[in-house]
């Protein structure tokens, strides 16, 4: 497994985030200890979770199941919990109603520890001032239940304002960033205006749908039966229209010359990037962790022209 730092923060974290979106409350609970362990013993170390509503039908709870479902695995798991870096969501849902120390203790209840290595700040709810959240973000690090905090899908513009009001006055500045970023979805983080903050304010990029839902496999491309069974049919048409079913294509016979699968190819294109400190996926089966894992191999021979190409797309 390879280790990278977390943007500013003194976080190692390995190249993959094991993430709980919609994965552990589908599955026999053994089976889902069976992945939860095998990402463990595969070097993992970085893990995600967030408050779900729940989309079962017959959870205990309406929203957060997903938060106690994590907790009893990492229990049963018996792995040291301080040798894990534990990311979560910040919603605001209920802000400003609800607290930010209110909103982590009922995380925090639900998953039954006592702090969170980070957590992702949804975009600030319209009219509440950029300070009084910064304020709030650096008095919950202070009280030690948050170890540092991120972003989930802000603007650079309004990044950079966070970064600066921080720095001018003396507050916990953002380390981390969760955007959607593929070989399909380059922008924003490919965007100029938002490299430059990332790279200048010490934000790490923990990337997200890096497969772009499952297309970036390739398997859609190979079963058109599949293709309409995953998706919506004015999504095919949309995608149809922007060429993305033949840029698949392309990213096919690039990782067919590397002897490698489309997804791990995707892959490694994203950690290429010098700004990107681990890409987060889920899994339903152990072997998935161990196929995306080998995009680490694959993105040591990216050279010079196989990223150019690839930027092509």
């Amino acid at each position: 497994m390879e280790y990278r730092k977390l943007g500013s923060s003194d976080l190692e974290v390995s190249a993959f985030a094991l993430g709980s979106w919609m994965t552990y409350e589908f599955m026999d609970q053994d089976d889902a200890l069976n992945v939860f362990k095998s990402g463990l013993d595969q070097g993992l170390n970085f893990l995600d979770d967030a408050r779900y509503d729940d989309r079962t039908g017959h959870a205990p709870l309406k929203s957060g199941y997903s938060e106690v479902l994590f907790g009893q695995l990492l229990r049963k798991s018996g792995a040291n919990r301080n040798d894990l870096v534990i990311g979560n969501k910040l919603w605001l849902e209920f802000y400003p109603g609800q607290s930010l120390e209110e909103e982590i203790d009922g995380s925090l209840g639900r998953m039954q520890m006592e702090y969170l290595d980070l957590a992702y700040c949804a975009t600030p709810p319209t009219g509440v001032p950029l300070a009084d959240l910064l304020r709030q973000l650096d008095a919950l690090i202070k009280t030690g239940k948050l170890r540092y905090w991120g972003v989930l899908n802000w603007p650079a513009e309004q990044l950079a304002q966070a970064y600066e009001l921080a720095a001018r006055e003396g507050l916990s500045a953002p380390v981390a960033s969760q955007p959607a970023y593929s070989l399909l979805t380059k922008s924003p983080v490919e965007d100029p205006q938002t490299a430059r903050v990332y790279r200048e304010g010490g934000i790490g990029i923990v990337a997200s749908f890096t497969l772009y839902g499952g297309l970036l496999t390739g398997k859609y491309n190979r079963d058109a039966r599949v293709l309409n069974t995953r998706f919506k049919p004015e999504d095919i048409e949309n995608m149809r229209e922007k060429g993305l079913l033949e840029k698949v294509d392309r990213v096919i016979e690039i990782a067919q010359s590397l002897g490698c699968t489309p997804a791990q190819l995707a892959m490694a294109y994203v950690l290429k990037n010098p700004q990107v400190a681990s890409i987060l996926f889920g899994a339903k089966k152990p072997a998935q962790i161990e196929d995306n894992l080998k995009a680490l191999e694959v993105a040591a021979r990216l050279d010079d022209t196989i990223m150019a190409n690839l930027r092509e797309l």
